[in-house]
């Protein structure tokens, strides 16, 4: 860079086709939109530097002002091509205004990325002439100083001076008195201290002969990176302390000096939550969130912290208002449900009418709700809190991209934080590609679900990539798991509450039953007093509207400690058929906070209309008391779950309608029951013994290994509604899956009706 004191040097021959040809590559317009904003925000402080020291190099007639300030008009309605047209103007009618060679330098500088492609390279090189122009006319700008160092980032070999002309920009920023750009400029210098933490925090060296990790075995193999993290790596001890320490002094510098720095704010809680402060990170965030009411990422981090102490009331609040700060299309897009969808999935929900689509996105947010007994919908905060992590960790100032919709970010939000982390120092060989020269690699590494991805980035830019073929694994990964709140579920301590649905014909419709095995003993393992509370929760209604169904509240006192058993519940809606309906049942531990869910959807079909001989569901039960005709006649015990262990009883009831009638009047039926494998822990045949309620049953019979079969008949005296019940022991049967399905056959009109159910034997508890 020339000195003030070698007057004004010939600038080279500057190809104004060319130009507009940059100008109107491949940008993001919200990319442009940023950049014009920038160019507006630091125009107040320019002015204020200007009026302390007016000089040559700003001094401008009336009439080229105008120009000036169309060419930063046209920046902010995205017209790049017709802002460097004036802005080229400018130069060559006051060719000593920096401003024009700052703001076109400015322009080129954004639109360039790190990297050796020869488009980037002219561009970078064009953007440092024109700022090292316009430093040559106002030495020792600190904004200037400060746009020069953000361009030698992106230049390999060049990054160390980015430092230095950062610290010669903060000098010079405290030498004019201006807080408001010393803030800018510490804030510039807290960020490259921050990146080389991050890029060291998790560092690995490599041990043995292992010389770099092969990224297509770690596409193809997920044992690969298990015993590549495990065998052939060693973690770095305290990697990064001093660049965060730094980091941490510079955004408080930049705090002091302008305490409405919305960067510094959400970098320096960032900071804090990355090094498990949340403690400190809450107090200082409530703090900043006061101090900037109006800054989206201040109280995302505000919400961030929250979460993190277990304010989970607090933390939706915060989020709220960080959302409610942001623009509705940004908004739309973090909060859209399709992220956490298949990719299937995703594209008919896009595409769903508008109505359709905010019904069926409601929806999802109820389902995801873990407990709704409780005040908050505990998964969307916990992925709110994901995204306000990925917007602190890896949003990208120089590309202008929000870290939620970079490609680590869209990984995070989906499946939350990695179990293991790991990153490597960037490759001096060409061992995975030349687009891995001098990257960062970065592991994730999911141990329970076997995920991993690979991404990698420039060291001193806050950007990476997925690796190699990452990006496909990704989306076929996402196909098989579209999001996981298994956090969630784990903090909450949250258990299953197994149902069981069946339906019957009713006078008015259709009789659905719900049978729910609620694991009290498992929910009250740590709970002293007994009995203890357990609070209940049940809803049931239409899924048409995709409305969720009002949940009806209760609470039991029950036995708690060793001798506490499955809570068996009951509940019985007679409802109109050709509808869908969404049922749940929870149940919560307030002094433990564990819960247990258990929700589905059931189809209300016309059960036994127009005469039609029909089958009611098969209800599988512990124990069946009673007879008699109709439903009310029996005491049902409900096995909820349909889990047994071997030798245990499986008493059946179910019901047949519209049996033809003979000239006799009692019809006859034949049952054929039949047990059938479905998948079992090892191979053997079993039998299968009546135990009652058919005295004379006869008929039984092995078919092979796969399937036992019980056919009898029966007479019936009531044509419209026949009740059936049946107790089968299944023996020396093994654990394993079994389908059992009955079929009864009208022997009048020889129509034929058939249910099904799926019972699971357990292991024998060693």
């Amino acid at each position: 860079m020339s000195s003030p004191s070698s007057g004004n040097p010939r600038l080279p021959p500057f190809d104004a086709d060319r130009a507009l040809q940059y100008s109107f590559g491949v940008v993001h317009p919200v990319a442009l939109l940023a950049l014009a904003a920038a160019l507006s925000a630091v125009a107040a402080p320019v002015r204020s530097a200007e009026a302390q020291r007016p000089s040559s190099a700003t001094a401008l007639p009336a009439s080229l002002d105008s120009l000036h300030q169309a060419a930063r008009q046209q920046l902010t309605q995205g017209d790049t091509a017709a802002a460097l047209e004036a802005l080229e103007l400018l130069q060559r009618r006051a060719p000593r205004y920096a401003p024009a060679f700052f703001d076109h330098g400015v322009v080129l500088s954004r639109r360039s990325e790190m990297g050796l492609a020869l488009d980037d390279m002219l561009r970078r090189r064009r953007a440092g002439e024109l700022l090292e122009r316009g430093l040559d006319l106002d030495p020792d700008n600190p904004l200037y100083l400060l746009e020069m160092g953000r361009l030698r980032l992106k230049t390999p070999f060049l990054r160390i001076e980015a430092e230095r002309l950062f610290a010669k920009a903060q000098r010079a920023a405290r030498a004019r008195g201006d807080a408001r750009l010393l803030a800018v400029v510490e804030y510039e210098l807290g960020l490259v201290s921050a990146r080389r933490f991050n890029a060291m925090r998790n560092r690995r060296i490599l041990t043995g002969t292992t010389t770099a990790l092969d990224i297509e075995a770690a596409v193809a193999n997920w044992q690969y990176i298990r015993d590549f993290l495990e065998q052939r790596t060693a973690p770095v001890q305290d990697a990064g302390d001093i660049d965060r320490l730094k980091a941490e002094e510079h955004f408080h510098a930049a705090l002091a000096a302008d305490s409405s720095h919305a960067g510094a704010a959400a970098d320096l809680l960032g900071l804090l939550y990355e090094s498990g402060r949340t403690a400190e990170m809450l107090a200082l965030a409530r703090t900043l969130a006061h101090q900037q009411p109006a800054a989206p990422r201040t109280w995302l981090a505000f919400g961030l912290a929250l979460q993190a102490r277990d304010h989970l009331e607090e933390a939706a609040v915060a989020f709220d208002a960080a959302l409610a700060l942001v623009p509705d299309s940004i908004r739309r897009q973090m909060l859209n449900v399709s992220q956490w969808l298949r990719p299937d999935d995703a594209v008919r929900l896009e595409r769903a009418p508008p109505a359709e689509r905010e019904g069926a996105e409601a929806a999802w947010w109820r389902s995801a709700d873990p407990l709704a007994l409780t005040a908050v919908n505990e998964a969307r905060v916990a992925l709110l809190a994901r995204i306000a992590y990925a917007d602190l960790r890896f949003t990208s100032e120089e590309a202008q991209l929000p870290g939620w919709r970079t490609d680590r970010g869209q990984v995070w939000i989906r499946y939350g934080a990695p179990d293991v982390i790991a990153s490597l120092a960037p490759e001096t060989q060409d061992v995975n590609g030349a687009e891995s020269m001098a990257r960062v690699i970065t592991i994730w590494w999911y141990r329970e679900s076997a995920l991993r991805f690979v991404f990698r980035g420039p060291p001193a830019i806050n950007a990476a990539a997925f690796a190699g073929n990452f990006r496909a694994y990704a989306d076929n990964a996402r196909r098989i798991i579209p999001v996981s709140l298994r956090d969630v579920h784990a903090t909450m301590q949250l258990d299953t509450v197994a149902i069981q649905v069946a339906r019957f014909r009713a006078a008015s419709g259709t009789r659905v039953e719900l049978y729910a095995e609620i694991p009290a003993q498992r929910m009250l393992a740590d709970v002293d007093l007994s009995p203890a509370l357990l609070e209940g929760g049940f809803a049931f209604g239409a899924d048409a509207a995709r409305r969720a169904p009002q949940m009806v509240r209760d609470s039991l006192r029950v036995t708690a400690g060793p001798s506490a058993v499955p809570l068996r519940r009951t509940w019985t809606q007679v409802v109109p058929p050709g509808e869908e309906y969404i049922y749940r049942v929870e149940a919560r531990q307030p002094d433990t906070g564990r819960g247990a869910r258990g929700d589905g959807a059931v189809g209300v079909r016309p059960i036994g209309g127009a005469g039609t001989f029909d089958i009611s569901d098969l209800v599988v039960a512990d124990r069946i008391s009673g007879g008699g005709d109709g439903r009310e006649a029996f005491a049902i015990d409900a096995n909820a779950a349909m889990r047994f262990q071997a030798r245990d009883t499986v008493a059946l009831y179910w019901e047949t309608y519209n049996a033809a009638a003979p000239a006799s009047g009692t019809a006859r039926l034949r049952v054929r029951v039949t047990v059938r494998i479905l998948s079992l822990d090892r191979g053997r045949s079993f039998s299968a013994r009546v135990l009652g309620g058919i005295a004379d049953a006869v008929g039984l019979s092995a078919v092979g290994d796969e399937q036992v079969s019980l056919v009898y008949e029966r007479d019936a005296r009531s044509l419209a509604a026949v009740t059936h019940q049946l107790a089968i022991g299944l023996g020396d049967a093994p654990a394993g899956q079994y389908a059992l399905s009955v079929e009864v056959t009208d022997l009048s009109s020889g129509r034929t009706a058939r249910t099904e159910r799926t019972l699971t034997l357990e292991r024998p508890a060693s």
